[in-house]
């Protein structure tokens, strides 16, 4: 694949996020015809009967969305309740769930409310949202409280989140909660109409998808969305079948590559908790998710920089020269985050074990001035636990959701694709 790579791979834009995988702009989103052609050179390998798809990092679900179109099951994990609500509303669209009927509901509850009330309450509403805007939120939340039915309603909560999005005090140009000029505030104005426009394209989307599975086979995927830590989440099923897991893990800890909780924060805080999955705890501070993920939490960052030891040589290698340079207590947040990525690949391997493919993507960076080859680190990972590499590919990012530099001086252009084998 890597010499004949499809232009489709290097698309961005609208188009290369069609139906589902476009109702919610997440960062760092996969290119989901990319994963697909994997997906089906995997089945063409193993066969299409009896594979389940995994997602471990499981994010606004671009692999779930291939997997279901392909008729096969899935299970997907994300610590980010965003994220899995997110995940929920696709699996509800791909049920059945009368979207179109939530949406008449919901307009119709809005066209009526005339309560100027401000409905929520949390540290710093109005640094983000001045008092008209959240006035004019809380109408939308009401309005979308209004759907009796949970499933069709996270569809609409997921056009709700869009709607914070790009209406909030916060810049769209980052993921980080980075206030916008005076002069660049979105009119509270606008907002019902950035709500009813980014509901006509979620419409447009559900009625892609239902149009695209159509001619699936009757019996419904099978999915499975866990809303918890992937180092201690069981996400294994009662079968031996054949597993394939394909994902993009985080690409260092949150807090210095893309901080995913300070992105989720406004739109968590909107959305009651009713409806939403995870710790309230995970919710309680723009950094708090940030800090529970992956490499988030230097309080074992020794521990950890010691029981990594002897599993990536590359890791190794790469500590043994940032000592020998005087960056050695630099390095210690990618020993500290390297060995949770190792945590969470090892508890999917213990709860998921038997013949599998693993499909792993990532991006390499640098770290206080050295490069970080996080693929080869993964290979390693993967060898230790048992995996042998099969396949490969590199891909030059035509642009992503995601920075390319960031405050510890990152570089991230291309991106590296690892196949294993597991028997």
């Amino acid at each position: 694949m890597e010499d004949n790579q499809p232009a489709a791979w290097a698309a961005v834009g609208g188009s290369a996020r069609p139906n589902l995988h476009g109702m919610l702009r997440y960062p760092a989103m996969m290119v989901p015809c990319m994963q697909g052609d994997i997906i089906d050179a995997i089945l063409d390998e193993v066969g299409t009967g009896g594979s389940r798809v995994v997602d471990p990092f499981v994010g606004s679900g671009t692999i779930m969305t291939e997997a279901l179109l392909r008729g096969l099951d899935f299970t997907g994990v994300d610590i980010n309740p965003l994220a899995v609500l997110t995940c929920e509303a696709k699996a509800a669209i791909d049920a059945g769930a009368n979207v179109e009927r939530a949406a008449v509901t919901t307009i119709q509850a809005l066209r009526s409310d005339i309560v100027e009330t401000v409905d929520v309450d949390f540290p710093w509403l109005s640094k983000w949202f001045d008092e008209p805007a959240a006035r004019c939120l809380s109408r939308l939340r009401r309005s979308i409280l209004a759907v009796p039915d949970q499933p069709a309603r996270k569809v609409m909560w997921t056009v709700f989140a869009e709607t914070i999005r790009v209406s909030s005090n916060s810049r769209t140009s980052t993921y980080k909660l980075h206030m916008r000029p005076e002069g660049d505030r979105v009119d509270p104005e606008r907002i019902v109409a950035n709500f009813e426009g980014a509901l006509r394209q979620t419409l447009q989307r559900v009625r892609d998808y239902q149009a695209l599975i159509a001619g699936r086979p009757e019996s419904d995927p099978d999915i499975r969305i866990l809303c918890d830590d992937v180092r201690r989440a069981d996400i294994g099923t009662k079968d031996d079948r054949h597993r394939i897991l394909v994902t993009s893990p985080p690409y260092g800890d949150n807090q210095t590559t893309i901080p995913y909780g300070q992105f989720s924060y406004l739109a968590v805080r909107w959305i009651p908790a009713e409806d939403l999955k995870g710790s309230d705890t995970l919710r309680s501070n723009t950094f708090a998710l940030d800090t529970a993920s992956l490499g988030g939490s230097l309080k074992t960052a020794k521990a950890n920089g010691e029981r990594i030891v002897g599993i990536s040589p590359t890791l190794d290698r790469l500590v043994a020269s940032a000592h020998s340079a005087g960056k050695g207590r630099g390095l210690r947040k990618v020993s500290n985050f390297v060995a949770d990525l190792f945590d969470a690949f090892a508890q999917v391997r213990a709860t998921t074990p038997g013949a599998a493919h693993w499909v792993i993507t990532t991006g390499n960076r640098t770290a206080h001035g050295m490069p970080v080859a996080l693929d080869e680190i993964c290979r390693d990972i993967m060898c230790y636990l048992g995996g042998k590499p099969v396949a490969g590919l590199r891909r030059r990012l035509p642009g992503k959701r995601m920075p390319t530099r960031n405050s510890m001086g990152s570089l991230i252009n291309t991106e590296t694709t690892l196949v294993v084998e597991f028997a």
